[in-house]
């Protein structure tokens, strides 16, 4: 599961995901919650990845949540069980985690839309994250994510997200050690 704000890529970082795992030779559905906000209002991506057919589109207990902002931890945390879950956030944008903290199985907190600012633009903290969530998870592979987002991003912006992808994997890497 991938939530954030309009505007934080939180629906094109789940369309991404999801081509990706395609790409590796899973099964994946993905479904997108949003406000009718056009910037700012809450936004989800659910993604299911599967050895098997997919039976039910929605998360109903995410293994994974990527987390990019407050509203999200504040507002999904109380809906979902996490005692399995391995937690993403950004904690650029978060800097209260009690709602979580003795419920999920980890929770990785990295400065993502700060290091994506440092690659030249926060626009990318989605696929930063998504190159997190590559090298903590192993199920995809940075490759299949690089050609997800060649598959599924403008031209003009290939080039800053594959960047951001390397950098989400190399944080992953320094994260596990």
């Amino acid at each position: 599961m991938i939530s954030g704000f309009g505007g934080q890529g939180v629906v094109v970082a789940g369309a991404v995901l999801t081509q990706a795992a395609v790409l590796g030779n899973y099964y994946a559905t993905s479904t997108y919650t949003y406000g009718p906000e056009a910037r700012l209002g809450s936004t989800r991506s659910e993604v299911v990845i599967s050895d098997e057919e997919v039976d039910y589109p929605k998360v109903l207990n995410p293994d994974y949540w990527i987390v990019m902002n407050q509203h999200s931890l504040n507002t999904l945390s109380p809906r979902y069980q996490f005692g399995k879950t391995i937690v993403i956030a950004d904690e650029s944008n978060i800097k209260y985690f009690e709602l979580i903290e003795k419920k999920a199985k980890a929770i990785y907190r990295i400065p993502a839309t700060d290091e994506a600012e440092r690659l030249g633009d926060k626009l990318v903290t989605n696929m930063l994250m998504l190159g997190i969530f590559c090298g903590i998870s192993g199920i995809i592979s940075p490759e299949n994510l690089k050609e997800a987002i060649r598959e599924t991003v403008r031209p003009q912006f290939i080039e800053i997200n594959m960047r951001a992808v390397d950098r989400g994997v190399e944080i992953a890497k320094a994260l596990k050690g």
